[in-house]
């Protein structure tokens, strides 16, 4: 954990901010700026990480708008989190003041790495700053100015994954998003079961198909005794039954509509998509082969609709995670009035799955979405979400 402090006393701000700086030649080493920069510390808002480690000096331009002016973390410090730890706890600052636009300069593309400002530019693409353009005279000519900008207002976006082909088995599905978003650390993936299922050959052909008397008995006139044999294949228990409605539960554990065996958006008439083998190692599959094609750490989780007691309709919930959270335990806390919690947890990667699923669209064939802005990185699976069948008050 980087621990990130507001330094309030002038001389201290100015003394780490020469320290870091001076240790940082190949960014800052023109003398005059680089003495503006100490200067200008004493009189800035200044977020640093003790002892000496690195700084930030905000600057705030309008009720809106801040800027980065100066950051700096030492070089052997570098890539172990300081200098995002630093920016998070700016975006922190921001929101606060209900400031929306955090601003970031650098040098620009135009002109040849001279060392160090690739890497600083990516370090700010990663962090979701957008470049707006490039600036030629604000500094000097030789110098061209790179202006960044970040909405660090509260909140989260959700942002749908658009031009997917039809996938079938084999299909590399990490590729394919890869190649249609830039993905960050800690952004959550989110894909439907039928992605997931499709790509890894989890379809059957009612024409290869036997039906039971069981299965006929069920269907009756009103369903296929086809597709009613691959749900009581799939099913371990049959729960509830209204024929021809069966709510059965899985191998996963999960209770939900015909064993999650389902006919819409199959990749073929006369197709049914099952459930994934193990949704879990689907979605740990899938996290590292993003990780291996785009360099992010980010989570992922594989969402179903689901039916719910209590409530009319479905919703999505995650049958499937990896690198989340996925429920928050809040058993032990305290509300504003000191009220001691006794049962609350929250299904932290269900509320996600809800939330992809406004943008999925059962008829627009967008399986997959993209989650940012929420810290809910973990170690969560799917499973645990999953109800003990000596608990479960609905058996």
């Amino acid at each position: 954990m980087t621990y990130v402090v507001e330094l309030q006393d002038p001389a201290e701000r100015s003394r780490i901010a020469e320290a870091v700086l001076r240790d940082l030649p190949e960014w800052f080493g023109i003398e005059e700026s680089t003495r503006q920069y100490i200067e200008g510390a004493a009189t800035l808002p200044t977020l640093a990480v003790e002892p000496e480690l690195g700084f930030l000096c905000l600057k705030q331009h309008t009720p809106r708008a801040a800027e980065i002016h100066v950051m700096g973390v030492r070089q052997e410090k570098h890539r172990r989190g300081i200098g995002r730890a630093l920016v998070a706890e700016a975006e922190r600052w921001c929101r606060a003041r209900a400031i929306r636009y955090l601003q970031a300069k650098t040098l620009g593309l135009s002109r040849p790495d001279p060392g160090g400002y690739d890497a600083t530019r990516a370090f700010y693409k990663a962090l979701d700053f957008v470049a707006l353009e490039e600036l030629h005279g604000l500094w000097d000519e030789n110098n061209p100015t790179l202006v960044l900008v970040k909405d660090v207002r509260p909140g989260f976006t959700v942002t749908p994954i658009e031009g997917l082909p039809e996938l079938r088995e084999g299909d590399d599905l990490a590729a394919l998003i890869a190649e249609r978003t830039e993905l960050a650390r800690g952004d959550v993936v989110v894909v439907a079961q039928k992605a997931v299922s499709k790509v890894e050959g989890q379809v059957v052909a009612l024409a290869d198909i036997e039906p039971s008397e069981q299965a006929r008995d069920l269907a009756g006139d009103e369903a296929d005794p086809r597709q009613i044999q691959v749900i009581l294949d799939e099913a371990t228990e049959l729960v509830r039954v209204r024929p021809p409605l069966l709510i059965a539960r899985t191998r996963h554990g999960y209770v939900c509509g015909s064993a999650g065996v389902d006919a819409s958006n199959a990749p073929e008439p006369d197709t049914v998509v099952l459930l994934p083998v193990d949704p879990d190692a689907s979605a740990a599959r899938l996290r590292e082969h993003l990780r291996e094609r785009t360099g992010a750490d980010v989570g992922v989780i594989v969402t179903d609709s689901f039916g719910r007691p209590w409530r009319a309709a479905t919703t999505d919930v995650a049958i499937g995670a990896a690198g989340v959270e996925v429920v928050r335990d809040l058993v032990g806390e305290h509300d504003p009035n000191g009220y001691e919690l006794h049962a609350t947890r929250i299904a932290v990667a269900d509320e996600i799955a809800g939330a992809a699923q406004l943008v999925f669209g059962k008829l627009d064939r967008v399986p997959v979405a993209v989650v940012r802005g929420l810290d809910v990185r973990g170690d969560g699976r799917g499973a645990d979400i999953v109800i003990p069948p000596e608990t479960d008050l609905f058996r």
